[in-house]
């Protein structure tokens, strides 16, 4: 299982969340998300070996938001 974290600059409510959440869920192999809204903090964990880093966070970039990975 791989791990993946990084922020999200501009994620500021729950509907936010929601949405970034639902957009991750939908990728193949990603198996659980743990989202802090208060410190904008995204946790995943994948098991597909064709899912990188740059994936999981351009598909939160396409969205309009910031990424940073941390």
């Amino acid at each position: 299982m791989e791990k993946v974290k990084f922020k999200v600059k501009n994620m500021e409510c729950k509907s936010c969340a929601n949405a970034i959440e639902k957009k991750l869920r939908s990728m193949a192999g990603v198996k659980a998300i743990d989202i802090d809204l208060q410190d904008k903090i995204i946790n995943i964990q994948h098991d597909n070996p064709n899912l990188c880093q740059d994936d999981l966070t351009c598909a939160v970039e396409d969205m309009g938001y910031k990424v940073q990975v941390i």
